[in-house]
């Protein structure tokens, strides 16, 4: 089922992060239940004011036997700049147990204007942020591009609608991972973070833990997400991998581009 996944056994020592062309599909759980299915998609390069951008959608729905207690259904449209991976703008629709509008247009890396609707609440603001701040999509798309080296640290942080985060990271090489329905662990990337909740000012917001997460990427020249499990407003939620259809056109020559406010250590 995965085996394009697992053509290439050597690591490559970069990754562009996203390649125009690239699908996935993903099975995610709350809990101990089977929460739905999720699936992404990377489009190709549009030329727009000197720059290269590229469009990601993502969509994610509840299975039936989930609808009957919570619906969730989620459409994300990302736009990122080639260059450096970093966001431009952002619109994300929820419906189901958590209704929901955010659209973000970051004007600057450490600019973001969000329009946030609710039926409880309506928001339009500006965000100056601390540092420059990727979306959780782009975030991804940044660790992908990098070496990875085992024990490296990384710092980053996401801004994911109104919600600002500062993610501290930690890379564990050489590690392995079992999927669903695969008789063999994968060799994988482990990534082990913990995300804090922060207000613009960079200051910890009160009253709020730190949520942990793990990361599993497929070690090997395409760095795709295996698995991941994380703390959430639902409860520990996990994603895992069920489809990978690659680029139809590989680059011979894959540097990592420049990843502003990425710090590593």
């Amino acid at each position: 089922m995965l085996a394009a996944i697992l053509a290439s056994g050597s690591a490559a020592a970069a990754h562009p992060g996203a390649r125009p062309g690239e699908a996935f599909t993903f099975k995610f759980s709350l809990g101990p239940v089977d929460g739905g299915r999720a699936r992404m998609s990377i489009g190709n390069p549009v030329s727009k004011r000197g720059r290269h951008l590229i469009a990601v959608h993502g969509q994610a729905e509840t299975t039936a036997f989930v609808k009957m207690l919570a619906r969730m259904d989620d459409d994300y449209k990302l736009v990122f700049d080639a260059g450096n991976l970093l966001p431009v703008s952002v619109a994300e629709t929820e419906r189901g147990v958590r209704e929901r509008r955010i659209n973000v247009s970051h004007v600057e890396p450490r600019i973001a204007d969000v329009d946030f609707w609710s039926p409880e609440k309506q928001h339009k603001g500006r965000h100056m942020l601390p540092r420059i701040a990727r979306d959780p999509l782009s975030g991804y798309f940044a660790l992908r591009a990098l070496p990875l080296a085992d024990g490296q640290k990384l710092d980053l942080d996401i801004l994911d609608g109104n919600a600002l985060w500062r993610v501290a990271l930690t890379v564990h090489r050489g590690d392995k991972v079992h999927l669903e329905g695969d008789a063999a662990a994968h060799p994988a990337i482990r990534i082990d973070g913990v995300a804090r909740r922060i207000e613009d000012s960079g200051r910890p917001r009160a009253g709020m833990g730190p949520r942990s997460l793990t990361i599993w990427l497929s070690d090997d020249a395409d760095r795709v997400l295996l698995r991941m499990e994380a703390e959430t407003d639902l409860g520990k939620c996990a994603l895992q991998l069920t489809s990978y259809m690659p680029p139809p056109v590989r680059v011979a020559d894959e540097r990592t581009p420049e990843l502003p406010g990425i710090e590593t250590r």
